[in-house]
């Protein structure tokens, strides 16, 4: 395994999903922003995490989830690889069920604010109204991914308040534009997900597997069938793996 990969599986989470969410919750606490990325293995074959030679764009996303406050482990497949190399157990702590559990339980006291970038506006509009009517919580802007952020919808942050950005713009795109706007993103006091398609199934646009079939850990398989042309390059290169198992 090169130097790039070990590096960054050193920096993933170990933490259950219980103990990540009270981690994040008090990192926020403590430092008032904080970002928040997940890292799933087709990502390390396509942003070439697995080669010692790199463009300048694999070169940022890699520094990207370096200088994350957290990075949370997605899927069975970087869980496989984990401990074939690092000899440790690694919880999977995917974005469509941490994110709700993060949601959920959030202090019943605590005031929440929340801003959705990501997708196009109808899916960005269902997905608001899905937080509000499940979670409780006011979506204070939506804004469509396929556009520049407009930083003037957030005013000066109330004290005592933890003010969400949920960007979803699909990887290493969501994790380039967090790094690149770093600074507004502390100064707007923000805790960042970059959460992918998760505003997709909010919004009712793709569905999740049968239960059983996600107790198995093959939902994988599930988006690949039901959705090929979205999700099949990601099954395919994520079948890359094997060659990870059988090396020695």
């Amino acid at each position: 395994m090169n130097k790039n990969l070990t590096e960054v599986l050193s920096r993933l989470t170990l933490t259950d999903t219980e103990n990540t969410t009270k981690d994040i919750l008090e990192s926020y606490k403590e430092k008032v922003h904080g970002i928040i990325h997940f890292l799933y293995f087709a990502n390390i074959i396509l942003t070439r995490l697995d080669n010692d030679e790199n463009t300048l764009k694999e070169e940022e996303y890699k520094k990207s989830i370096l200088s994350s406050d957290f990075l949370l482990p997605d899927g069975i497949a970087l869980k496989l690889l984990y401990q074939k190399y690092l000899k440790k157990k690694l919880s999977n702590l995917n974005g469509t069920d941490f994110l709700p559990y993060f949601l959920s339980h959030i202090p019943h006291n605590q005031k929440v604010e929340i801003f959705l970038y990501g997708a196009i506006e109808e899916v960005a509009q269902k997905s608001a109204a899905y937080i509000t009517q499940t979670f409780g919580f006011p979506v204070i802007s939506v804004q469509n991914g396929f556009q520049e952020f407009n930083w003037s919808t957030m005013s000066q942050k109330e004290e005592g308040v933890l003010r969400i950005l949920l960007v979803g713009r699909w990887s290493p795109l969501q994790e380039l534009w967090v790094e690149n706007n770093r600074e507004k993103i502390e100064t707007m006091q923000c805790l960042v997900f970059t959460v992918g398609g998760l505003l997709d199934f909010w919004a009712w646009e793709e569905k999740r597997a049968p239960l059983w079939m996600r107790n198995i850990k093959i939902e994988w398989l599930y988006r690949a069938i039901s959705n090929p042309k979205k999700n099949l390059k990601k099954t395919l290169v994520s079948l890359q793996l094997l060659k990870f198992l059988i090396k020695k």
